[in-house]
């Protein structure tokens, strides 16, 4: 009768080895090939070319437009804005825009006006345009991150 689960242990193992024959070896098991590591892919940036001149100039004549009134391009370029949102998603500082400009009629801009005075604020910190627009639905927007360097 066996008494314990350590004894039921070993009445199993000594019943699995006993199928072995005599001065042989269990066989090992064999190594499952390991796959090569997999590199994850880096989450796009706004330094991949997320955005079209022709958008970022649309960017521009709203600020000649709206935003020239209260803001400099300065304020845009300063380090301390760039450190204020480096690394930050995209949709962050769209948002910010969104919800705060112009300052005297918030909301006021319609999506695609925020979205290209955004493009251009990329533009004037010197990252570069790509070959399609920067989409203003949220999703889409929400696909990047913030980084200063092109």
């Amino acid at each position: 009768m066996i008494r314990n689960k350590a004894s039921l242990c070993c009445l199993a193992l000594a019943t699995l080895l006993s199928g072995c024959s005599a001065g042989s070896a269990a066989p090992s098991p064999t190594p499952s090939p390991q796959a090569a590591p997999i590199e994850e892919a880096e989450d796009p940036t706004t330094a991949d070319g997320i955005f079209t001149l022709a958008q970022a100039q649309r960017g521009e004549d709203l600020y000649g437009e709206v935003c020239s009134e209260c803001h400099d391009t300065s304020d845009w370029t300063d380090s301390g804005f760039k450190s204020r949102w480096e690394d930050q998603s995209v949709f962050q500082l769209w948002y910010y825009i969104n919800d705060r400009m112009p300052y005297e009629d918030p909301y006021s801009l319609s999506r695609q006006q925020v979205t290209d005075a955004l493009t251009y604020i990329l533009r004037l910190n010197g990252l570069p345009a790509g070959d399609e627009e920067l989409a203003t639905d949220d999703d889409s927007i929400d696909d990047y991150w913030i980084q200063w360097r092109p």
